[in-house]
């Protein structure tokens, strides 16, 4: 006898049949949105394109030789890093001397340092076409010790003229030059360093212990020094701050680096000016003179009437002018 299907059976079994298809495409949606979910991420966290820049390891000194300990190679994305002026490799910037400052971790760009045939040293950051002229200062004259290289200072000499009676005083001063760079502070083109002096003690037994002390140039308690700054000029001003330095006394005066202006001059000063006091040059000032020195302008004459004498001067414009008096011998 044939069996006799169950017709429930049946749809259970096309129900489990079809779930099992669902689950199937369901874990391999799953599945694609998970794997790209993955190449994604993979995508965001694999690393953009760099480019190779020199560095400061740290900071770069003007004047001193860039060595291969001072600059390191670094992988940096475009966007943070100038395209232009950098460099990609240690040779292009090793032995060169930087004419600013570079700070550490600042990129090393081709403005900042000098060129690679202008030397080292000095020389490699003097502006083509000026000269640097190494004076020397007072302590409280070079803005009590405070200058540094980079900055910009303005010259003021006091000076005798060498003719008093055309600038109408014995002594004047006066500013001769602005905006000048300040290359170096003694013999350092980083600033000022420290002066190293001699201190002798007395030891426990008897001996003399000899001791090298390093004083800061900014410490005023100790004697006062004249250290020497090292300025950018031109060949004519190089002229007048040699002769302003051979026969006056000259100053210096700090100003901010980003006050590059020239300003009017508004002449000499004198210490009639600095009061308040309007300048007279001596040669214009009006001279005195006694009637016994006055030359006559015209012919003269005597007219004498009994004891009376009367001398008559005839001028040149036609006028005449008379004294009298007694004549001699008469009471």
């Amino acid at each position: 006898m044939q069996r006799q299907q169950n017709p429930g059976r049946t749809r259970a079994g096309l129900f489990l049949v079809g779930s099992l298809v669902l689950a199937l495409l369901a874990s391999g949606l799953v599945y694609r949105i998970v794997r790209k979910s993955e190449q994604q991420l993979a995508e965001a966290q694999r690393p953009k394109e760099t480019v190779d820049v020199v560095v400061a390891m740290r900071d770069l000194l003007v004047g001193n030789p860039i060595s291969e300990e001072d600059v390191v190679v670094r992988a940096m994305i475009p966007g943070m890093v100038a395209e232009e002026g950098t460099f990609s490799t240690l040779e292009d910037v090793v032995g060169r001397t930087p004419r600013e400052r570079v700070l550490a971790s600042e990129p090393v760009r081709d403005e900042r340092i000098a060129r690679p045939d202008q030397g080292i040293g000095l020389n490699a950051i003097v502006t083509p076409g000026k000269r640097a002229m190494t004076v020397a200062t007072n302590t409280e004259d070079a803005v009590a010790g405070l200058l540094q290289p980079g900055n910009y200072v303005d010259i003021i000499v006091t000076i005798r003229p060498e003719d008093p009676t055309a600038a109408g005083a014995k002594w004047v001063t006066d500013t001769i030059l602005q905006t000048l760079k300040v290359l170096a502070v003694g013999g350092s083109l980083g600033g000022p360093t420290p002066v190293e002096t001699k201190r002798v003690t007395n030891t426990a037994d008897g001996q003399k212990k000899v001791e090298t002390v390093k004083r800061d140039p900014k410490d005023t308690s100790a004697r006062k020094l004249k250290p020497s700054i090292t300025l950018e000029v031109t060949p004519d001003e190089a002229e007048k701050l040699a002769l302003a330095v051979a026969q006056g006394d000259i100053y210096v005066v700090l100003r901010s680096d980003i006050d590059t202006l020239q300003y009017a001059d508004h002449g000499i000063k004198t210490s009639t000016t600095l009061i308040g006091l309007p300048t007279v040059p001596l040669d214009t000032r009006p001279k005195t003179t006694s009637t016994a020195d006055a030359k006559p302008d015209g012919p003269s004459a005597v007219v004498i009437q009994g004891s009376e004498r009367t001398n008559v001067q005839f001028n040149a414009d036609g006028s005449t002018e008379s004294t009298s008096g007694k004549k001699k011998g008469s009471r």
